[in-house]
């Protein structure tokens, strides 16, 4: 799951799936990447468990799956928190126009 996420494109898809549930075409232009690209980078995230993916109409939107994303935190600035094994990444926002960055940490620290 680490290496799913531990790619500069991913984070940025992380912190605005974080905001909402999107399809690839709103992710992609989002992000700036052709829609091929961002649907590679989601079916990578799909299959590390991370995603799961729902038909709307003829769209696909990508969300969390619920087991491993908690919206909010303990600080005002974090959006959300994946658990990935004994791992949690927290989604903050960042300073600059709501980019994201990522802090990871073990279970309990």
């Amino acid at each position: 799951m680490l290496a799913a996420v531990g790619e500069t494109t991913r984070m940025l898809i992380l912190h605005r799936l974080a905001e909402s549930p999107r399809n690839v075409g709103e992710l992609a232009e989002l992000i700036g990447i052709p829609m091929v690209n961002m649907s590679h980078h989601l079916g990578v995230m799909r299959q590390a468990g991370l995603l799961e993916d729902q038909k709307d109409g003829r769209k696909v939107v990508y969300r969390f799956r619920p087991e491993i994303y908690t919206p909010g935190g303990d600080a005002p600035d974090v959006v959300g928190t994946l658990q990935l094994g004994c791992y949690r990444l927290s989604i903050v926002k960042s300073e600059d126009s709501g980019k994201a960055k990522g802090k990871a940490g073990k279970k309990g620290e």
